[in-house]
């Protein structure tokens, strides 16, 4: 990298849900229970759902909350969705709670493709070497992966009911490759959410477009011009609004970092002077 570039690297593995249905409901039983189906900001389902605020911690659990289909809205208004209604207040063994409990199993498009290519029994090992090598998942995020679609599919499994995925006209489209912004190794910071890994340092200003920098085909890239340098941000041509909206919360909670970082430096630089 030539001086006076600064870049920041972004590895998503591809969409799925960290925490598996039986969580899942757990904390979307705590917002109904606390709101019923009101419509409340982001911020307030976090507390509801255990967190102070939102995070990359909080912001993970309520994605994957909303990819089982029991959330639903954005951002500034979201409540719980009538899937959700109708598991809460049937009784475990009701034929309505076991249809809406496969209807959310099969939500998350990954799941169905798991269960597509793994029909019969599978171990561990060969789901995690599946979602390494052919869906290119990071190592860490395959584990989580696995671990969710195994808590789901017993969950469903032990109301009484078998998970076969959703049909295949049910599927939602494949997802586009995952956003990368490409980071040197100086001044590293990491922060790790439920499908977003960040590194390098913190920082944001204005932006100028430059489309075919060293793209991948159907990428395209933003250069963000600052004072220490360029950060350059390479991403997938067609995001879907729901793919922006989740990056946007991202990105917000990473200039919030950023702004308490260069706070702090500056604090120190003032108490040397």
């Amino acid at each position: 990298m030539t001086e006076g570039k600064t870049a920041v690297t972004l590895m998503r593995s591809p969409r799925y849900p960290i925490i598996g249905l039986r969580e899942a409901l757990d904390r979307a039983r705590h917002v109904y229970e606390a709101d019923h189906r009101n419509r409340i900001p982001k911020e307030l389902v976090a507390k509801h759902m255990g967190y102070n605020s939102l995070n990359g911690k909080s912001l993970g659990v309520i994605s994957a909350v909303s990819k089982y289909g029991l959330l639903e809205g954005r951002a500034d208004q979201m409540w719980i969705s009538e899937r959700a209604v109708v598991i809460f207040e049937h009784p475990p063994g009701d034929a309505e709670r076991a249809e809406a409990l496969r209807a959310a199993a099969s939500e998350p498009e990954l799941f169905n493709e798991l269960s597509s290519n793994f029909p019969g029994k599978a171990s561990d090992a060969a789901l995690r070497s599946f979602l390494i090598t052919k869906r290119k998942f990071l190592p860490e995020a395959a584990d989580r992966a696995v671990r969710s679609y195994r808590e789901t599919k017993e969950l469903v499994e032990a109301e009484g009911g078998e998970y076969n995925g959703a049909a295949d006209d049910d599927l939602e489209p494949p997802t586009m490759p995952p956003p990368i912004i490409q980071s040197s190794p100086v001044e590293q910071t990491r922060m790790h959410s439920s499908h977003l890994t960040y590194a390098g340092p913190e920082v944001y200003g204005g932006h100028r477009s430059e489309p075919a920098l060293e793209a991948a085909i159907g990428m395209r890239k933003e250069i963000i011009t600052l004072d220490e340098g360029d950060v350059v941000i390479s991403f997938p041509e067609g995001l879907s609004l729901a793919s922006v909206e989740d990056l946007k919360d991202h990105l917000e909670l990473f200039v919030r970092k950023a702004q308490r970082r260069a706070a702090a430096e500056q604090k120190a630089e003032d108490a040397d002077s």
